[in-house]
């Protein structure tokens, strides 16, 4: 063969060599003008759907691919310290923990198994200086400072406090007297138990009735159940007297 055919067969080869880089040019322009419009937003291909660069159907494709890329992504962190990055599809929650940061415990002893069961003779015991020594020191010095005062509204307000304190007291010794009467009615329990006698549970009414009792004879012992008995006495008096008709309210 001449210098001719050996020309004439390189140029097909060339041709056909043109021909697939062509090809190769066109798939790979192709798949990036695919992959620039499942770049884009659905505001953006629509509007290049209007202009007539991409059909109702490719766009319905494009969207198709672009939510199931949408959930197959995954949301876990690269990094326990970056924030966790959370879909838009859902909505956010009011109270959202942004930084995960370590949480201090608060608790409270009043509650908390670990301040363990409350001792009432234990605590009377440590808490017993606030009646006997400051709460009467408060009752003196506020006789003393509401006997200087002049003004209404202050002597007013001296006089609430002090009646306060005074009823705290007295009923903290009301407590102690009756912790008392009832420690020693359980004493006399047990040693009659030692000494044969069966188990015996005193019902609440009964209990009750010795209550009164304890405090009538105490009240008479003080010199203190006549004042008593008539402050109680004018208290039913005007209980009973709401339910008297009006008319005879008038007339007495």
């Amino acid at each position: 063969m001449g210098y001719g055919d050996t020309s004439s067969d390189s140029e097909p080869q060339e041709f056909a060599r043109s021909e697939h880089g062509s090809d190769e040019e066109t798939s790979s322009s192709a798949s990036e003008s695919g992959d620039e419009k499942e770049a884009l937003t659905f505001e953006q291909m629509e509007a290049l759907r209007l202009n007539g660069g991409l059909s109702q159907q490719a766009m319905k494709s494009l969207l198709q691919r672009q939510k199931e890329k949408e959930r197959s992504r995954s949301f876990k962190r690269d990094n326990k310290n970056r924030p966790m990055e959370m879909s838009s599809k859902r909505p956010v929650p009011r109270l959202r923990e942004v930084v995960q940061a370590a949480k201090k415990e608060r608790r409270d002893p009043r509650f908390d198994s670990l301040s363990g069961a409350l001792q009432q003779d234990r605590f009377r015991k440590q808490y017993a200086f606030l009646y006997d020594e400051q709460l009467p020191a408060e009752k003196e010095e506020l006789k003393s400072t509401l006997q200087k005062t002049k003004g209404a509204d202050k002597k007013l307000e001296l006089q609430a406090q002090l009646t306060r304190v005074q009823q705290q007291i007295q009923e903290e010794r009301s407590k102690r007297r009756k912790e008392a009467w009832e420690a020693e009615h359980k004493r006399k329990e047990r040693e009659a138990v030692k000494g044969g006698k069966g188990v015996f549970f005193q019902k609440r009414s009964e209990k009750k009735r010795q209550e009164l009792i304890r405090r009538y004879e105490e009240l008479k012992a003080t010199g203190r159940l006549e004042k008593v008995m008539a402050k109680r006495q004018k208290k039913n008096a005007a209980k009973d007297h709401r339910y008297v008709p009006s008319a005879r309210r008038q007339a007495a």
